[in-house]
């Protein structure tokens, strides 16, 4: 049941409140919510899921869902509502205002009364829930840099109701070339000297133009939204006496669900080097980005998380959640502190690149409803990270801080992996420092720009790990884990098309060794999972195309190493090029001291498949899970954005790099105490330890 009461608490925390604050819910574009429900409560979810079997953790998770479920039916919405015209509709299709991304405002509506929920101050352009920059121009004739700041013009109506207790006067700070109208209960605001005790309606009719943008309303030179209500529609009594006495209950459950839930893991830790080295690391990453504005230092000093392997481990932490602990949280740390700047202010990517078509198509999905045609009828981009980029938009709002939180959680998905495989092999200190070998390797090599960059590669990759996690979990008969697997492979699939071989080499992991009865159950609910989502994918494509296929109206034409025409020489050729480029990340390819690792991992791989002395006791499934993640390459050529088409090969080849090493050094720098002496010892004929 730790699944049902975490869903219920992700609900109960992202619910969007009735009343701002702190932790009102969706978007998270506040530092608090997204630092604590964005980034804690998923890492406390991974560390300490039994607390949610305690009964405080579901008192308080039932409160807070009480409390969300009745502010929505008793209460009007905090906020004022922001609607935005501009000269000419910014997408296709579109038939009136432009949406922002906020579930407080009438998101599913074509024309919304309200684009967004103001409930703070926007103090220049990038605060204003202005995303839809974005989206193209209706009349694709049109210059693009026509509808973009400082060219654009927009036409933005704020309209609400203020309660003010005591006469004061109201305030709205914009740019002074800016034309503005404040209407306060019918008349001009200029024409109030001061408004009365009471509750007013309040128009703002502006126009945004230029490239500095501002709105902070102010009551008696405070900010009118910490200082007064301020509300959609008119506020009743009830809501009233609320904000007056009660307005802290949401934050204060929030408070004490994530602070109770943080003691209990610490407690449970009981570990204090463990607990130090956590605490230290992540706040070295947080000073030297937040502190000293050094993010590449920070960026290097990821590598000097490898000195976890010296830190005393007990034997219980010597396991994955260890390993998120020790390198998981100050990774996380570095990548939360990284995008916070980023946090409830919007960026304009540069049109035309395929970072900027997933964002359009995600728009199409979300706020348009084609949730089952993804923007297009056929998927020239790769088709799945459109949705996850409209889902973490939904969360997060018009900021891209989610996409850097879910590009981070990949990467470490892929860097537990290379743990989980290292460690049953050579111990836990090697594990240590195969967990950081991957993360090293994507920052300081050429595809260190893609994160939070808004591509499909990192979060294909990530899936892809998190299912092979699960795979190794269900070999010994657990079918659940199995499920889960397949459903996460698919995903891998949907995401990146041309890892669907990755995706098949998950199933080796589900491979009991020896065989046992009902062996084959395992892996065949992962291959089954695939098969129907390949049937489902062709399905899809027959349903707006005629055609039963799953590449059709793909790059398959465009990017596949075998041409019409071409010679088995050119052929080989091209297909060679294909893996060294992917081996060598860099396009094209190229020899780079950064790459080592994944040269070294392929090195390893072919000589353990030869059955080379030291080497052959690699564990196998990794080896041929290695030569799934390259069968891809073999078959379509990459291009573009260099090093994105390597993301995949990085976790098994950092492992495999430090399998071979341990292999190497075993007798000299391993001892027996270091490895696990329950299950099967690491040897030739071992599928995996």
């Amino acid at each position: 049941m730790t699944w049902l009461w975490g869903t219920l608490a992700a609900a109960a925390l992202l619910w969007p409140d009735r009343i701002s604050g702190a932790f009102d819910g969706v978007p998270l574009d506040r530092i608090p919510e997204a630092l604590v429900v964005g980034a804690a409560f998923p890492l406390l979810l991974a560390l300490a899921p039994n607390f949610l079997r305690t009964r405080t953790a579901r008192a308080l998770v039932v409160l807070l869902l009480a409390w969300r479920a009745a502010a929505s039916m008793l209460l009007v919405q905090d906020g004022w509502c922001v609607r935005f015209q501009p000269e000419r509709p910014y997408v296709k299709d579109a038939t009136g205002a432009p949406h922002a991304w906020d579930l407080r405002a009438d998101w599913r509506s074509p024309d919304p009364t309200c684009s967004a929920v103001v409930t703070r101050p926007y103090s220049d352009l990038r605060d204003f829930p202005a995303w839809f920059f974005n989206l193209p121009p209706a009349n694709e004739s049109w210059p693009v840099a026509a509808d973009l700041p400082p060219e654009a013009t927009v036409v933005m109506t704020v309209h609400g109701f203020l309660d003010a207790p005591r006469a004061g006067r109201l305030q709205i700070e914009q740019r002074p070339d800016a034309p503005t109208q404040v209407i306060v209960d019918g008349r001009r605001a200029s024409d109030v000297e001061a408004l009365p005790s009471g509750v007013h309606a309040v128009e703002v009719r502006t126009t945004l133009m230029g490239g500095w943008w501002r709105f902070v309303p102010r009551w008696n030179d405070h900010d009118l939204w910490s200082s007064r209500i301020a509300t959609v529609t008119r506020p009743s009594r009830l809501d009233v006496f609320v904000r007056r006495w009660l307005a802290w209950i949401p934050a204060a459950l929030v408070i004490l669900l994530i602070g109770a839930w943080t003691a209990v893991t610490l407690v449970d830790i009981a570990d204090g080097p463990v607990i130090a080295w956590t605490v230290a690391a992540s706040a070295a990453m947080a000073v030297l980005v937040a502190g000293f504005d050094r993010a590449d230092l920070a960026r290097d000093a990821v590598a000097a998380l490898a000195a976890a392997a010296f830190v005393p481990t007990s034997r219980r932490w010597q396991s994955t959640r260890g390993a998120l602990l020790l390198i998981g949280v100050p990774w996380m740390t570095l990548i939360v502190v990284s995008a916070a700047s980023a946090i409830g202010r919007f960026v304009i990517y540069e049109a035309g690149n395929d970072f900027w078509m997933f964002q359009r198509f995600a728009y199409r999905i979300v706020m348009q409803g084609y949730w089952l045609e993804g923007g297009s009828p056929t998927f020239w981009f790769q088709p799945l990270y459109r949705w996850i980029v409209g889902l973490l938009h939904l969360i997060f709002g018009d900021s891209s801080a989610g996409e850097w939180y879910w590009d981070g959680a990949c990467l470490l998905a892929g860097s537990l992996f290379a743990f989980r495989i290292v460690r049953p092999f050579a111990g836990f200190r090697w594990a240590l420092v195969a967990a950081v070998l991957p993360l090293t390797t994507f920052l300081w090599g050429t595809a260190q720009y893609l994160i939070g960059r808004g591509l499909s590669e990192i979060s294909s990759a990530g899936l892809m790990y998190a299912a092979a996690l699960c795979a190794i979990r269900a070999r010994n008969g657990y079918w659940p884990a199995a499920a889960l697997a397949g459903a996460l492979a698919t995903l891998a699939f949907y995401t990146r098309l041309n890892n669907l071989p990755m995706a098949c080499g998950v199933a080796l992991f589900a491979l009991q060794v020896p065989p046992r009865r009902g062996w084959w159950r395992e892996p065949a609910i992962i291959v089954g999972a695939l098969a129907l989502s390949v049937v489902g994918f062709a399905w899809r494509t027959w349903h707006y195309t005629g055609h039963f296929s799953v590449f059709y109206g793909t790059q398959r034409g465009q990017r596949a190493v075998w041409q019409a025409g071409m010679s088995i020489g050119t052929v080989a050729q091209r297909a060679l090029g294909s893996v060294m480029m992917v081996l060598t990340v860099n396009d094209p390819a190229r020899f780079d001291p950064y790459a080592l690792p994944v040269l070294t991992g392929a090195v390893v791989a072919l000589l353990a498949a030869v059955r080379v002395p030291r080497l052959r006791e690699v564990p196998a499934a990794a080896v041929l899970f290695f030569f799934s993640t390259i069968a891809g390459s073999l078959v379509a050529l990459g291009g573009a954005y260099a090093g994105r088409f390597s993301v995949h090969v990085i976790p098994i080849t950092c492992a495999l790099t430090v399998c071979g090493a341990a292999a190497i050094t075993r007798r000299s720098s391993t001892s027996a105490a270091d490895v696990p002496t329950t299950g099967p010892r690491a040897h030739s004929n071992v599928l995996l330890p």
